[in-house]
């Protein structure tokens, strides 16, 4: 008997409790697929998909599937269903002609009488359809309107709606249940949005993206709201936020003609970024955030290019912050510039520890970033109780031994400074005068080309001035706490947009 024959045996001899288990854990496209191991693999997938609760119509399921495909299919699933219950649905469809939107439309009227509790409907699949408002998309056949009886599922606790026409009913009273809200590329006017934020009273987190059918968004009655997201929003001129719980935030704005942001009184980190920052859109709403921050303990700050003209009457005393993280943003690189421009106008006199992840783009190398970096003289700082600085990003360019530098400096107790180096660094040496590189790779054992960065790191920094006797200078090929901004992008459903 071979191994395969073996392990075949071995999974057919697990209980079908076992099995079930199994198959709970794995998308619904794939459990059809089991189905054909053999008689009793067809048999237990059967039963499964009798009393399933979850039902995952996403990209694998409709994988090499045209539209009247993937619909046949749903409906005889769905034909099969006999539990009482269904917790989660997920759908991805491009609804192509009527027949197909009254096949949805049955769909959600079947989860919903289920008593589903978590509904991700997305519907224009492979197409791509901005909302900029309900003239623009009336006459497309992908578009889909939500069915009004949504709104009244009261079981419904996380709702995420992409890609569709959201037409409130009148005197709208539903999703009083929903404590997750997400909508992308969703028509909403900004009467709806009023409606519907008034309604949920139980809302705990919020997403806004890309839903540019909004001029004004104002979160003022989500006394409950831990974490909001407004994401490319660009249409809105308009954003006030009033939430004495929210403690996370992620704004990407273009212009703002009004912007409050009041009683942020929980706030511990904050995204600010955007596309066309140079506008004053970005650095108008960060001069009104920082000052609400000055109470918090840990803070991070996930910026970019920050312009010294725009700030320059910014000046902001954190007396209380412990930890800081300045995280580079993929749409703006994030320089020793930025940061000696941050301290300059932001006193952290108690700050214990600091995270800086640096750009992923070689400045020396790239006419464009070099072009938009401001020259920024290091301030006089002395920061008093800083023990530990990590700077992520490392690439031993001048610019980054000169930030490490600044630190080692200016910090009398500092403990430790530790220096990662890129992930996607080759090992290189850098040519031309005055360029010093370092080594890398993304090996974690220990090697000749790890064994030369540190020597070369090690002797630049060796005669700098330093303000801590004892300073350990440690450098690492590669960070294994993970990538910080694209977990937070997930905390905010933004995630993809990190990877465009």
């Amino acid at each position: 008997m071979n191994d395969q024959e073996e392990a075949k045996d071995l999974i057919n001899e697990l209980p079908d409790a076992v099995l079930h288990f199994i198959l709970s854990k794995i998308p619904t496209k794939h459990v059809i697929t089991s189905s054909s191991v053999s008689k009793r693999w067809a048999e237990i997938c059967a039963q499964h998909l009798e009393y399933a609760t979850t039902l995952d119509f996403g990209e694998e399921f409709a994988k090499n599937q045209t539209p009247n495909q993937f619909a046949d299919n749903i409906n005889k699933i769905l034909n099969l269903i006999k539990s009482e219950k269904i917790f989660k649905f997920k759908l991805l469809f491009s609804p192509r002609n009527e027949k197909h939107k009254s096949n949805a439309i049955d769909w959600i009227k079947f989860v919903t009488s289920k008593g589903v509790e978590q509904i991700e409907l997305d519907f224009c699949r492979h197409i791509h359809i901005h909302f900029l408002s309900r003239a623009h998309i009336v006459g497309k056949k992908e578009a889909f309107e939500l069915p009004d009886f949504l709104f009244d599922c009261s079981t419904l606790v996380n709702v995420r709606l992409s890609r569709c026409i959201l037409a409130l009913p009148q005197n709208y009273t539903g999703f009083r249940g929903v404590h997750t809200l997400c909508l992308k590329e969703v028509h909403i006017t900004d009467c709806m949005l009023h409606s519907l934020l008034c309604s949920c009273t139980l809302l705990e987190v919020l997403a806004l993206k890309e839903c540019a059918s909004l001029s004004s968004i104002r979160i003022v009655s989500s006394a409950r709201l831990k974490r909001l997201t407004v994401y490319e929003c660009f249409n809105a001129s308009v954003i006030e936020i009033s939430g004495p719980m929210i403690r996370s935030l992620l704004i990407s704005a273009g212009h703002l003609d009004v912007c409050k942001m009041e009683d942020m009184l929980m706030l511990e980190e904050v995204f600010i970024g955007t596309r066309g920052d140079e506008f004053g859109g970005v650095l108008y709403l960060f001069m009104k955030v920082l000052p609400d921050l000055a109470h918090v303990t840990a803070l991070t700050l996930y910026l970019g290019h920050l312009v010294p003209s725009l700030i320059k009457d910014l000046q902001v005393k954190f007396n209380n912050l412990l930890e800081l993280q300045l995280v580079n943003s993929p749409l703006f690189g994030l320089f020793n510039s930025d940061v000696y421009c941050f301290f300059r106008h932001c006193a952290c006199p108690s700050l214990q520890k600091i995270y800086i992840e640096l750009s992923t783009v070689s400045e020396e190398e790239n006419f464009v970033w070099e072009y938009r970096k401001p020259n920024v003289v290091p301030v006089n700082y002395v920061f008093n109780n800083l023990k530990t600085v990590t700077l992520r990003n490392f690439r031993g360019t001048i610019s980054d031994i000169e930030l490490a530098a600044y630190f080692l400096q200016r910090s009398p107790v500092l403990e430790s400074i530790i220096l990662i180096a890129p992930q996607s660094l080759n090992a290189k040496k850098s040519a031309g005068p005055g360029k010093e590189q370092v080594s890398g790779s993304t090996s974690s054992k220990p090697n000749q080309t790890n064994r030369g960065m540190q020597m070369d790191v090690h002797g630049m920094l060796r005669y700098r001035p330093k303000a801590s006797p004892t300073v350990e200078i440690t450098i690492f090929e590669f960070d294994e706490g993970g990538d910080h901004l694209l977990s937070f992008y997930k905390w905010h459903y933004v995630s993809d947009v990190y990877c465009k």
